[in-house]
């Protein structure tokens, strides 16, 4: 009876002790939005992209972003966003900031869309990005950057 007694009060001390760490831990790391970050990379506003890309980091970059849930639309040169804008409805163009004026005249028809300028870091293009565009990247911003300018870009527009 005693080494019965004994088994049964160690099982119950070891589920005590075993339950209490389960609620120490809490449910809200399984809540959406609390506790563990693993929608970091989700797009909850998935948009139409249209990227100007032709380097492998901005091939990689473009990869993300789709994964992220975006559908993503890739051209070579920004001369190429025209025809492209026609073909597609795009919501928001990425392309660098020296592009601009090439970008902005193949836009010159679609007005709902919008143009993010990506700058080269560490150059005065930042600077000069932010002070003509609502928004603006550069082109060592994280990809959770770059989803948040776009989450913005096209709440704004909606």
């Amino acid at each position: 009876m005693k080494k019965t007694m004994t088994l049964s009060t160690l099982a119950g001390c070891l589920l005590a002790l075993l339950a209490g760490n389960a609620l120490a831990c809490g449910e809200s790391l399984f809540r959406v939005g609390k506790g563990v970050a693993f929608r970091e990379y989700t797009a909850p506003l998935p948009g139409s992209i249209l990227v100007v890309a032709s380097t492998e980091a901005e091939l990689a970059l473009v990869e993300r972003l789709a994964a992220a849930g975006h559908d993503i639309h890739v051209v070579s040169d920004p001369s190429e966003i025209g025809e492209e804008l026609q073909s597609h409805d795009i919501d928001v163009v990425l392309a660098y900031y020296s592009e601009r004026d090439v970008v902005e005249d193949q836009m010159s028809s679609m007005a709902s869309v919008a143009y993010i300028p990506v700058a080269m870091d560490g150059t005065d293009e930042t600077s000069e990005a932010s002070e003509h565009y609502q928004r603006s990247l550069t082109n060592d911003d994280s990809v959770q950057k770059y989803l948040k300018t776009i989450h913005r870009t096209l709440k704004s527009q909606s």
